[in-house]
Order: structure tokens, then C-alpha cells, then sequence
């Protein structure tokens, strides 16, 4: 190998290692999570608005472009529009318990099922989120 190469190629690596300790370096890794994320509603309250939830679904029984929120984290469930009866479950066919409502959500939200947008939400907003819809009373 020519040394003009050799030295090219050895540049290049250390660039590399340089970049990629440089990107490591100040971050703190998170730490291990000991169970499941403690969700707040007020905060949950600001998640529904700002993920754009608000601009399909109200938090009454009301019916926009996507069901009314209240009562879908209760027993007695939702209230769906004339005609529809998903027999107590979630469109999906899924039993209506928390984490089956926030695996419906981040499943809709890649497109796979209904309209809903793509909005990721991490566990923290997802739990906060949750912890809201729970307080949604029909």
C-alpha cells in the first residue's frame, strides 16, 4: 500500500474514534428503569393537547372525527357513534385495559389502523397520557 494511502486511511480512523468519543462524551446514560413509568394527568392533559389528540377526540362522550375520550379507561367504556359496537373491546379487537389502549396508540400512530397521525410518544408522555384518560368519566 502506498504510504500516502496508508496515512489517508489512518487519519481517517482516528477522525473517526475522535467523533465518536465525542459523541459520548457528556452523556449520561438513563438510568435502569425499576418499573413501570408513574403517569400524571395534569401533564398527560398537556400531552393530549400538544400531540394533536384534541383535534380529533373531545374528552366528553361527544363525537368528533374520533371517538369521545371520557370512559374509555372505565368500565362502562366509550361512547361510539350510532352503529358502531366494538362489544367492549378496542377497534382492534383488543381488550380495553391500559397497556392495550397505549399499544393501540402507537400502533395507529404508524399508520397501521385508522387516521390518527404519526406521533411518537415516549413511555413517560404514554404514562401521563394513560394517567389522564383515566380520569375521562362518561
Amino acid at each position: 500500500m502506498q504510504p500516502l494511502i496508508r496515512m489517508t486511511i489512518g487519519v481517517a480512523l482516528v477522525l473517526a474514534a475522535l467523533l465518536l468519543a465525542a459523541n459520548t462524551l457528556g452523556k449520561r446514560s438513563d438510568p435502569p428503569v425499576s418499573g413501570p413509568v408513574a403517569g400524571d394527568p395534569e401533564r398527560g392533559r398537556i400531552v393530549f393537547e400538544r400531540a394533536g389528540c384534541s383535534a380529533c377526540h373531545t374528552t366528553t362522550t361527544e363525537f368528533r372525527v374520533g371517538t369521545g375520550m371520557a370512559g374509555v379507561l372505565q368500565p362502562e367504556g366509550p361512547v361510539y357513534p350510532p352503529g358502531v359496537d366494538y362489544g367492549g373491546a378496542l377497534p382492534n379487537g383488543a381488550p380495553r385495559t391500559e397497556e392495550n389502549v397505549a399499544a393501540f396508540i402507537r400502533t395507529t400512530n404508524q399508520g397501521q389502523i385508522g387516521l390518527m397521525p404519526g406521533r411518537a410518544l415516549n413511555d413517560q408522555q404514554m404514562a401521563d397520557l394513560l394517567a389522564y384518560l383515566r380520569t375521562l368519566r362518561r
